[in-house]
């Protein structure tokens, strides 16, 4: 039987141990009181607020557009010349939609862009595929026939390559500032991801509100995640690049939700802060940490490579499937076919 535990128990029992333990929490909580900032306990940033009719009009604007510099429509972080080589307008100045996709592309992803506009970009929500500039004339000529045809590219003057994914991050936060801030909810996606739109679209409307929120970030986080110095690593990062042994927490940047006043701040953190090529530490974490947000976990809600490989597998229609939202990257193009079917087939018998 577990022994009953008195308060102080286990506390030293000789006067000098008992001072000697004293004086040492007392330091301790000077040193507390006193250390430099950044090295003060950080107080957790409060949680998400849903709106509701109650108090979605006693809240600001999520977009103060007054607060960005005269030049910032023409700057992305440390370009100074930029600019939307395509572009797009689906929004039309709605205050109503509820869910504005944006999804990471590369040029040469076509059957990406393809597979998604015939399976899980069907619906009332909207999809734009963000691109970066490409050095082939003739590649840039496919790409604006793309466009004549499908009007959802969204192109800005920068390389489209890997060191520049942090520029198409901010990229997405800057369009749907100037160009949908009607939108309830951004979500930012790749393009080797499975989202069930359905589902999702349900989700924001009932379980989270159809008026939007403030302060969200859904996603899924990492805590502790160490900083690559390997040569053999491609995440690679030099100590001039980043000094720090650890990154704050960030989010898995395949599928990250923001409530719009988050891509607003996010947006402004950006365009003053040093550029760093790790999209998903830079904007999700670093800028996060700056803008006093915290991540909120997605949890069950992602199907894992191996639940999504089991679900394409079997001959079920999905039925006996919990409820999730999206599918764990790098996907093949027929499991991303394979799961819409299986949601189709299973909101036909529901």
């Amino acid at each position: 039987m577990l022994e009953k535990r008195r308060y102080g128990a286990g506390l030293p029992t000789s006067p000098l141990l008992a001072a000697i333990f004293t004086a040492v929490v007392c330091l301790f909580l000077w040193y507390l009181s006193s250390c430099p900032e950044h090295l003060a306990v950080q107080l957790v940033a409060p949680s998400y607020l849903l709106l509701l009719p109650g108090n979605v009009t006693s809240l600001p604007p999520p977009y103060p557009m007054h607060k960005l510099a005269p030049d910032d429509r023409a700057t992305l972080i440390d370009v100074k010349d930029f600019a939307f080589q395509l572009n797009n307008y689906p929004c039309n100045g709605s205050n109503s939609l509820l869910l504005l996709v944006l999804v990471h592309s590369a040029p040469g992803n076509v059957d990406k862009r393809r597979t998604i506009r015939e399976t899980w970009g069907r619906g009332a929500h909207r999809v734009l595929f963000l691109l970066g500039a490409v050095q082939s004339p003739a590649d840039q000529a496919a790409l604006e026939e793309e466009n004549r045809t499908h009007r959802d590219l969204v192109q800005g003057r920068f390389l489209d390559s890997y060191r520049n994914m942090t520029y198409k991050h901010v990229m997405a936060l800057k369009w749907t500032a100037y160009y949908c801030p009607g939108a309830r909810y951004l979500l930012k996606t790749d393009d080797d991801v499975f989202v069930n739109t359905p589902a999702l679209l349900d989700f924001l409307a009932q379980d989270l509100s159809p008026w939007g929120a403030r302060r969200l970030i859904l996603c899924e986080p990492f805590s502790s995640a160490y900083v690559k110095r390997s040569y053999r690593s491609k995440w690679r990062v030099s100590p001039l690049e980043y000094p720090g042994r650890m990154y704050p927490a960030y989010c898995a940047g395949w599928a990250v939700l923001y409530s719009p006043d988050v891509v607003f701040l996010l947006y402004r953190e950006a365009q003053r802060t040093e550029y760093f090529w790790i999209d998903d530490v830079h904007v999700t974490g670093t800028l996060v940490a700056r803008a006093n947000l915290t991540q909120t976990p997605l949890g069950s809600l992602v199907l894992s490579s191996h639940q999504v490989q089991a679900l394409v597998g079997s001959r079920s229609n999905g039925s006996d499937v919990g409820v999730f939202l999206f599918g764990s990257p790098n996907l093949s193009l027929s499991d991303i076919h394979r799961l819409w079917q299986l949601v189709q087939e299973r909101r036909a018998v529901s």
